[in-house]
């Protein structure tokens, strides 16, 4: 399972820290890769592979990532499900073949980019995924009902009906997001 937290700095900088462990046969995987949008230099983080480059898009970050950065920073104004989608893509080797769990992962990104505080997002291999910290379901679903212009979300990966988007409450903090049938 990937897990995928997000916090507000000071400063306005958006962090996205992606840990993992993968319940399947082989060794157990952990780790940290820190997604920040940012234009200006990146901050000195000693021992951490940071990439030169700023991504503009999800199949940059994701490059970066499978390329073994440490921290890649991104362009301010892009789609707000990237890093998510991209650490999909860079953890369980999502393909453009994968339609089911890229679509999952842009709805739990959206989700996740629009909450006010910290908040993690777990997502499965299949694009699963449940949303813990201040939410509940009725507001995730007014937050994306936002962002899915006439009824749908529109990314270069994939588009997703907002109808296909299915939200329960499955305790006090944590939201279960999941899609109705593949995209």
């Amino acid at each position: 399972m990937l897990r995928i937290g997000t916090w507000r700095s000071p400063a306005s900088v958006d962090v996205i820290a992606c840990g993992w462990h993968d319940d399947g046969p082989g060794p157990l995987g952990t780790g940290i890769k820190l997604i920040y949008d940012m234009s200006g230099p990146a901050p000195h983080l000693p021992g951490l592979k940071v990439g030169a480059l700023v991504a503009r898009s999800t199949e940059e970050i994701a490059e970066l990532l499978v390329q073994g950065m440490d921290v890649v920073r991104t362009a301010p104004g892009g789609c707000p499900a990237a890093p998510v989608v991209a650490a999909g893509i860079w953890h369980y080797g999502w393909t453009r073949h994968d339609l089911g769990a890229l679509a999952g992962a842009t709805v739990a990104g959206l989700a996740l980019a629009a909450q006010p505080g910290p908040c993690v997002v777990e997502i499965w291999r299949d694009g699963r995924s449940s949303l813990d910290g201040d939410v509940t379901a009725a507001a995730v679903r007014a937050d994306l009902a936002d962002r899915f212009a006439g009824g749908r979300y529109r990314t270069p990966e994939v588009t997703v009906p907002l109808e296909s988007v299915r939200l329960s409450q499955v305790a006090p903090s944590r939201v279960r997001i999941a899609l109705a049938a593949a995209i």
